[in-house]
């Protein structure tokens, strides 16, 4: 608990005098002259010309190899990159675990995956699907030990916001555990549903291309009697935290009445995953938390308001996401939408597919300029869309927000682009700079959390770098067992 709080502690300390800064908005580059305001000046007299933003967008994207020349053109932002990497989670070995250091917490119970199983799913889905059903089965091997129960049959996982049924599918199909999917959006078990029906068809042909036995996962029961079938159950339904999850469970699996469970969650989205780490800790029936979050702007805060703030989208999943530890409750920390919106950004893959920023963070920059010339709401939110160009942007974002676009020409947008050619690119360079704060956001939301459970006295209870960050960038898991 002391590592989490000193690491914590110092990230808070880090970002503070930053806020401002991370709060700013990229719409309002142009107009409120972002560069010369949140860019030190060091690191702005090293980059001024086109050639120079080029370059430096390279020390951006190789900030994970080694890359000299261009640190020794830009000494001063490749400080700060290097600065901001000491601060990520990846820097933490004290309290962030990777998947074979698990062997030793949970007594040599880690399951592994062999089972190759890449229909329905994507490339992406397959990746964590396969390395999160393990650790899923790995707790309630965990519970199974730590209880002494003398089967696996009172042990169920529990999947909340389960979606479309990937990783409580692969958790019942080869690990042979019960799996109640649980979701508070009909249509998801619709899909869940009709996905295990067309998984069905596909286990036995995944099973002879993975070489194993087929005795070892079906014995004696026949194609429709396969564990998919008799292990997975899903379930239209608000969790609460007055929810009788027995009674819910032992509804889907009569015959064997389980009563311990795994609380599992593959990217809860929102105040969902704090929620999940408040479940395990109010119920004595879940035994075993596996939560890997996402959409952290979702996320209410308690002390910021947003006013962005719709109920409708946080009615199934109350109260405040973060923060929640006591330790930044007492501080009255907060982050801010724009901050929470930054955390879910992935530095890590942009690096690896040399992502330029896109053309339309200028568009939207300049269609502020223009909104102000039109007299018009300049915090107007336009979306997402094609377009083939800026005049084309323009027109269409103006015919979206209803606002009448006679009082500016096609020549004067043009002019426009011109006039602000240089600054378009510099505005590249800005996304990314802000973009390296992104990782560290991350981390004080998932240390947090990670913190409520080690003051709720949960000692058993870890950070897990659990996927492959440039296939599937929220990559981190809380894992913890009673």
């Amino acid at each position: 608990m002391d590592s989490v709080k000193q690491h914590l502690e110092r990230l808070v300390d880090f970002l503070k005098p930053q806020m401002s800064f991370l709060n700013c908005h990229m719409v309002d580059y142009l107009a409120h002259n972002h560069w010369n305001t949140y860019v030190p000046s060091e690191i702005r007299h090293e980059l001024k010309t086109r050639e120079d933003f080029a370059n430096a967008k390279e020390l951006f994207w190789n900030q994970f190899k080694d890359d000299s020349q261009t640190v020794q053109r830009f000494p001063s932002l490749a400080k700060h990159i290097e600065l901001s990497k000491s601060y990520r989670l990846d820097a933490f070995n004290d309290v962030l675990m990777n998947i074979d250091q698990l062997k030793v917490a949970f007594d040599s119970c880690l399951k592994h995956t062999r089972l190759k199983m890449p229909e329905l799913m994507s490339p992406k889905k397959c990746h964590e699907v396969e390395i999160a059903s393990a650790a899923v089965a790995s707790l309630c091997m965990v519970i199974a030990s730590k209880t002494s129960l003398p089967n696996m049959d009172q042990i169920a996982v529990i999947d909340a916001g389960d979606g479309k049924g990937y990783l409580s599918s692969r958790v019942a199909l080869e690990h042979g555990i019960k799996v109640l999917g649980i979701d508070a959006n009909e249509g998801h078990t619709a899909s869940a549903e009709q996905r295990r029906e067309r998984l069905k068809k596909k286990v036995r042909g995944a099973v002879r291309r993975s070489n194993l036995a087929d005795d070892e996962y079906f014995g004696a029961m026949t194609l429709e009697q396969n564990p998919i079938q008799s292990n997975y159950r899903t379930t239209t339904k608000l969790i609460d935290f007055e929810t009788d999850l027995v009674e819910l469970v032992q509804e889907q699996f009569p015959s064997s009445k389980p009563n311990h469970f795994c609380l599992a969650g593959l990217h809860t989205c929102g105040n969902l995953g704090p929620n999940c780490l408040r479940l395990f800790h109010q119920n004595r029936h879940i035994r075993a938390l596996c939560n890997v979050g996402c959409c952290y702007h979702l996320l209410v805060e308690e002390f910021v308001v947003d006013k962005y703030y719709n109920p409708d989208k946080f009615k199934d999943n109350p109260g405040f996401g973060f923060p929640m530890s006591q330790f930044l409750r007492e501080k009255q920390f907060f982050l801010g939408r724009n901050v929470r919106n930054m955390a879910g950004e992935s530095i890590e893959r942009s690096a690896n597919n040399r992502e330029d920023p896109s053309d339309k963070l200028g568009y939207r920059a300049m269609l502020q300029l223009v909104l102000q010339k039109l007299n018009a709401e300049e915090n107007s939110q336009v979306g997402k869309m094609k377009c083939s160009g800026f005049v084309d942007y323009t027109r269409k974002s103006l015919k979206r927000l209803k606002i009448d676009d006679s009082g500016i020409t096609d020549g004067e947008l043009n002019d426009m682009e011109a006039r602000f050619d240089l600054e378009l690119e510099q505005l590249k360079i800005f996304y990314l700079f802000r973009m390296t704060y992104a990782p560290i956001v991350e981390g004080v939301i998932l240390l947090d959390r990670l913190l409520f459970l080690k003051e709720c006295g949960y000692g058993n209870s870890f950070l897990v770098n659990m996927f492959d960050p440039v296939v599937s960038p929220r990559r981190f898991a809380i894992l913890a067992f009673k």
